[in-house]
């Protein structure tokens, strides 16, 4: 899936810290004059999300003046296969989608619905003891998909690695890259410390976490949650929305929208078996953005936004369900 700020990809090469310590089976070296036979097996790890959440009307702006109440139902899922091609070198193979749905007021100068389905590509590195990599491309379709055309393509590019300086804290630095944002490049640190027996601060974007160990299955947080991502609007996007007089509609057509959507709450995650996970959160949303611009690299100029004011948002629940396997 992709985002302005790299979504799940600097906590999984945290996660992938479990899976460093990986190695291929050593040779039964049982008698000194026969060689034992090769084993030709691939060790190939999976895992999965799937999520959804829903996030109440809040009024949306353009500048100063109010038009209307707007709310946001997402879901997500995706699919990875990791083949062990040898030790600390893991090759991730899978597919991601995503989806907000929104709900408008009449005449709303927004898109109905932004969604994207992508490939994943890409590769964990274990680099002696203390450091993880994960290098990720998501080709795909990232759009409104009124039409989907060659616009519609993009191919992000995530990088993020973890340094162990010690089994309680580890450092984090990430970046995306991606043509089609109004920010191409963002770099993002983050830090995971484990500061008491049951406490972890894990400050990882973009689900940021206060955690609690309840017990060995149950794990209590407060934190945030992150939603954006970059789509191509349709060709008539534009006429078809209103926006400005009707000899300037047609400059919006063939734009790009960045999303952003800011959630703050409480919630756990329980373990209910050895690999699959139930998360559930709830809490407020503060902060909504459109931020419509043309399909130009970095195009900072020119951009017309629509969002609610800070602090006047409205409700959310989610709830999502992880395994690896």
């Amino acid at each position: 899936m992709k985002a302005l700020l790299p979504r799940l990809f600097l906590a999984s090469a945290f996660c992938a810290l479990t899976t460093a310590s990986l190695r291929a089976d050593g040779k039964d070296d049982l008698s000194p004059t026969i060689a034992p036979p090769q084993d030709n097996n691939i060790p190939v790890s999976q895992e999965f999300e799937i999520d959804g959440g829903y996030s109440g009307n809040a009024v949306e702006k353009q500048g100063n003046a109010h038009l209307g109440n707007v709310s946001n139902a997402n879901s997500h899922v995706d699919y990875v296969v990791s083949p062990q091609l040898k030790d600390g070198v893991l090759l991730r193979f899978g597919i991601d989608a995503e989806r907000d749905s929104f709900g408008l007021f009449p005449g709303a100068p927004l898109p109905n619905t932004l969604q994207s389905v992508n490939a994943i590509v890409g590769a964990d590195l274990s680099i002696g003891d203390k450091i993880i990599m994960r290098a990720e491309l998501h080709p795909g379709i990232y759009s409104d998909f009124v039409d989907v055309n060659g616009n519609s393509f993009d191919c992000p590019v995530q990088v993020g690695g973890t340094y162990l300086y010690s089994k309680d804290f580890q450092f984090i630095l990430g970046f995306q890259l991606d043509l089609k944002s109004d920010i191409p490049f963002i770099g993002i640190p983050g830090f995971r410390w484990q500061f008491a027996d049951k406490w972890v601060i894990s400050a990882i974007l973009p689900k940021p976490q206060l955690q609690y160990e309840l017990s060995n299955s149950l794990t209590l947080y407060l934190g945030a949650d992150i939603l954006n991502g970059t789509y191509q609007l349709n060709n008539d996007f534009g006429v078809t929305h209103g926006h400005g007089a009707a000899p300037n509609n047609a400059q919006f057509n063939n734009n790009v929208v960045d999303f952003t959507e800011v959630r703050l709450g409480a919630g756990f995650t329980w373990k209910f078996t050895p690999n699959v996970s139930l998360d559930m959160s709830a809490g407020y949303m503060p902060y909504r953005d459109f931020d419509i611009h043309p399909d130009k690299i970095g195009y900072l100029m020119d951009t017309t936004s629509f969002h609610n004011d800070l602090g006047a948002g409205a409700p959310y629940g989610e709830a999502s369900i992880k395994g690896s396997f």
